[in-house]
């Protein structure tokens, strides 16, 4: 597996801890997995695709059913699940940066281009080039009016 830059950010790549926890989580090897996973902290409900980016890959907890888009970046601590016992996963767009520590919880959808920042808890629909910071405080994008 080639070392695989992001396309809109050449500082963002996936290092070989990343690279090996993206491939074993799609083989799933009994045991090999599980130790490599604890190892890095990680908790991966579904085989995480080709595209996603992972620069500190220690702490990601992401349960069945999450759908990925393409270039998604995941800093490290990140939580991507359920929530309150429905089985509801969320969506994530194309090209979003969810920032360290970040928990996605419940059926939402992030839109393309989102960025979600670090220690922030998304459990509403964040739109498509949307800021969210803190709890649900969702920022509009440049040009697209005033904010809430």
């Amino acid at each position: 597996m080639k070392r695989r830059i992001h396309p809109h950010d050449p500082h963002i790549s996936n290092g070989s801890l990343a690279r090996w926890l993206i491939r074993l989580s799609k083989s799933r090897p009994p045991g090999l997995f599980r130790l490599y996973s604890a190892y890095l902290n990680c908790d991966l409900g579904l085989a995480l695709p080709e595209s996603v980016f992972l620069p500190h890959p220690f702490g990601i907890v992401v349960s069945s059913g999450v759908e990925f888009g393409e270039d998604v970046v995941i800093g490290h601590q990140v939580t991507i699940g359920n929530r309150g016992g429905v089985m509801a996963a969320p969506t994530i767009g194309n090209r979003v940066y969810i920032g360290a520590g970040a928990k996605i919880l419940g059926p939402v959808r992030i839109g393309d281009d989102a960025v979600v920042g670090a220690n922030a808890v998304v459990t509403k629909d964040v739109p498509a080039g949307a800021t969210v910071v803190g709890a649900n405080r969702i920022l509009q994008s440049v040009g697209s009016g005033p904010g809430p």
